[in-house]
């Protein structure tokens, strides 16, 4: 029989395994209307609970096990990532385990180490790792069945590293033995240095100091590394490059209808509308797409969908402007939509079939 205070370090334990949630970064905080539904399918013990009203985590059937966490396009929910940087063959090297692995729990043994999604691997690599080290259970045979599996994920951030001529990131997996010896090592680099964070969101690390700042400040566990789009990471794409990206949001012009709900919902800006002197246009910007899907869930005439890992069909749509000649409004449509000779706005247009019907 357990004795009560047995019982209540199980509890908290159980309470520390819980993924941190963000209701301010979750779509629906931008979008009740979200399809979303990301965290539901990617939890292997159904412990988050989806209805009409309200989106909630189960704590009792919740294990911890973080897969979750890779699956929320905006990175509204995080576990605490424990690992470790060492020295192998000259270069820093994050290790990882998985606490089915059959090493003893500590720093570095998480529950799955699949719950390092896209958004982590892109934050390690512009910190300036390269290799990862890990130690994984029997996950052919895992109650935890998942689907998308680490490996996986590094083999579609090395497609888009590859094109930009980058270092790809490698997966070393040795035995426990060599892990453990690796492990035991002393740090690469000390505590104390300090970084300013408009350094680390400018873009990826171009310097050894930098680099090592970002180590040290815990990159995987600090607030805004848990939610920057992953694309926002890679550099900027150059002209006439045709890039892949981990999502790029297609837009047909000759569909839309120049509401703008698209670009006033868009929580990370990858839609924008751009007036200038010469003339207005949509500016779409793939490296700040994170797949969250709400300028697809707001569109009426299904004009705008996120794609993952392909390149940009187009960047810039060009606006006609116009005045409805129902309301006296300025409005705007895409020059290649076919009802540009349109006089009246979507609204007053809308309005006007409604009508037509009665």
């Amino acid at each position: 029989m357990s004795s009560p205070g047995s019982n209540l370090a199980q509890l908290a334990q159980q309470e520390l395994r819980l993924p941190e949630i963000d209701p301010d970064r979750c779509v629906y905080a931008d979008f009740e209307g979200s399809s979303c539904q990301a965290c539901v399918d990617a939890c292997p013990g159904g412990a988050w609970v989806l209805s009409d009203e309200s989106l909630g985590l189960d704590t009792q059937a919740c294990d911890g096990c973080g897969l979750c966490v890779p699956a929320c396009p905006p990175g509204a929910l995080h576990i605490e990532f424990p690992w470790v940087i060492r020295h192998f063959g000259g270069k820093a090297l994050a290790l990882f385990a998985c606490e089915h692995s059959g090493l003893d729990s500590g720093l570095g043994v998480m529950p799955c180490i699949h719950a390092l999604g896209l958004r982590q691997l892109m934050v390690l690599h512009t910190s300036g790792i390269s290799s990862l080290l890990i130690a994984e259970g029997d996950c052919d045979n895992c109650s935890l069945g998942c689907n998308e599996r680490l490996a996986d994920r590094i083999d579609q951030l090395n497609r888009l590293l590859s094109q930009r001529n980058l270092a790809p990131m490698k997966l070393l997996s040795y035995s426990n033995a060599v892990w453990k010896r690796i492990h035991a090592q002393e740090e690469v680099i000390s505590k104390g240095t300090k970084l300013q964070r408009r350094a680390f969101l400018g873009g990826a690390a171009s310097s050894e100091n930098l680099q090592q700042q970002l180590l040290v400040l815990d990159p995987l566990n600090r607030t805004e590394c848990q939610t920057i789009p992953p694309g926002s990471l890679l550099p900027e794409p150059e002209a006439d490059h045709h890039y892949l990206w981990p999502w790029t949001p297609q837009l047909d012009p000759a569909s839309c209808n120049g509401c703008n709900a698209c670009i006033q919902l868009c929580p990370t800006e990858a839609l924008t509308l751009v007036s200038e002197e010469a003339g207005s246009h949509y500016q779409v910007q793939a490296r700040h797409c994170t797949g969250c899907n709400i300028c697809a869930d707001v569109c009426t005439e299904s004009a705008i969908h996120p794609v993952a890992w392909e390149a940009m069909s187009m960047t810039t749509i060009p606006l006609i402007e116009k005045l409805c000649s129902s309301c006296g409004n300025p409005f705007h449509l895409p020059e290649a939509n076919p009802e540009v000779d349109e006089s009246r706005c979507p609204v007053c247009n809308k309005h006007q079939q409604l009508l037509s019907r009665q």
